[in-house]
């Protein structure tokens, strides 16, 4: 295995990842809070 990448390189592709899917993550956990606050059966921690 080669590995021709640098770190600095490595660094950015790993950030510009996180920041493609950011937007999409946090939408998900909005939409999770949103349908699952008031319902016994949205699969989060039992209370």
């Amino acid at each position: 295995m080669v590995n021709t990448r640098t770190d600095t390189d490595l660094s950015a592709a790993v950030q510009n990842a996180l920041q493609a899917l950011f937007p999409q993550i946090r939408e998900e956990i909005r939409k999770e809070f949103r349908t699952g606050s008031g319902s016994s059966n949205a699969g989060g921690n039992p209370t």
